[in-house]
Formats: structure tokens, sequence, C-alpha cells
């Protein structure tokens, strides 16, 4: 049975996937602009014009994919082994939280990077990423590029902590409701959304 449900999982996983990351770039290039002008605000750095408002608009989306790809791998990969090793349903809290803890932290060491080159690139007048990566190299190197990571998973980790396992749990009852039922599945719809309120 388990068998089963697992390869009937793996479809659903990778359309969470293609579509967290398609969500995740569309959110990043619509609120792009506001994003900047926070940015130069807090560096006290003049406004340049509308077209200054992308300058780094790249170097935010790129990481969109490879992070939620990475989030959803850890994710799945230890919900069922923790699940295995512990007799527990991959949908239980404990399994789920633990995957949620291990795949937010994999995700933020892949997105921090390209946070730090973003927000440098927004604060800056005229800034290459060739220019920002010498930058940082003579600057410390890949520690400079990590340095926001632990204030990331500061805010990021009770997020998803909260989310995950609700999401899990919201989306077993509400596939057990249209099982009964009779309908068409609509639990995962249904369980992110209010799992995301949730959190």
């Amino acid at each position: 049975g388990g068998g089963g449900g697992g390869g009937g999982e793996a479809p659903e996983a990778r359309l969470a996937l293609l579509a967290g990351g398609l969500a995740g770039t569309a959110t990043d290039v619509i609120l792009y602009p506001i994003d900047t002008v926070k940015t130069r605000l807090i560096s006290g750095r003049p406004l340049l014009g509308s077209s200054s408002l992308w300058s780094g608009i790249g170097v935010s989306v790129m990481p969109a994919i490879p992070a939620a790809a990475t989030f959803f791998t850890v994710y799945e990969a230890t919900k069922h082994r923790t699940a295995r090793l512990t007799g527990a349903d991959p949908s239980d809290t404990l399994p789920s939280a633990i995957a949620a803890a291990l795949a937010e932290s994999f995700s933020c060491v892949v997105r921090v990077p390209f946070e730090q080159l973003k927000m440098r690139m927004q604060a800056s007048r005229r800034v290459s990423l060739p220019t920002l990566f010498r930058q940082r190299g003579m600057g410390g190197g890949m520690a400079q590029l990590y340095r926001g990571l632990a204030p990331t998973l500061a805010l990021d980790l009770p997020f998803a902590l909260v989310q995950l396992p609700t999401f899990e749990h919201l989306k077993r009852r509400f596939d057990a409701d249209d099982d009964a039922a009779g309908g068409a599945a609509g639990g995962s719809v249904r369980a992110d959304a209010l799992a995301g309120a949730a959190a």
C-alpha cells in the first residue's frame, strides 16, 4: 500500500516544485521595485530613476527554481525516511516538522548568497555581477555571501515549522473527506491555503 502511495505522490511533488518555483519567481519580479526602494532608503542611497529599480533582478530570480528544487527534494526524502525510522505516518507532525526544518535550512543555503548580491546591486549606483564577485572575494569570499544566513534562518524556520506540519495535517483530513464523499481530490489546494494563513 505504501509503495503505491509513494509512486502516486511523485507527480504531485514535481508539480508542487514547478508551481513553487514559478510562484516564487513571479512574486520576486512583481515586488522587486518595492524591495529596491526599501533597500535604497535603508542604505541611504538616492533613488536613481525607474530603470534603476530593476537593478539586480536577474540575481534575485536565479535561485528561485534551485531553491524550490532543494526544498522539496530534501523535504520529501527526509519526511519519508523519518517516518520509516519512527514508525509514524509521513504526514504526522514529527516527520513533517523535521523535514521542514532541514528543507528550509538547505533552501536558505541556496538563496542567501543571491540575496546578499541582490542587496548590493540594489544599493549600488552602477555595479556588475562580476565586479561584485571580485569585491566579495577580496572582502571575505564565501563567508561574506553567507553573512545573512543566521538571520534568514531565524525568520524562515518558524514559518516552515508551522506551515508544513499544518499543511500535511489538513491535507490528510481533506483528502479523507474527499474520499468519503467520492469527490475529486482538492485537499492539497485547500490545505496549502489554510496552512499559509496559519503561518
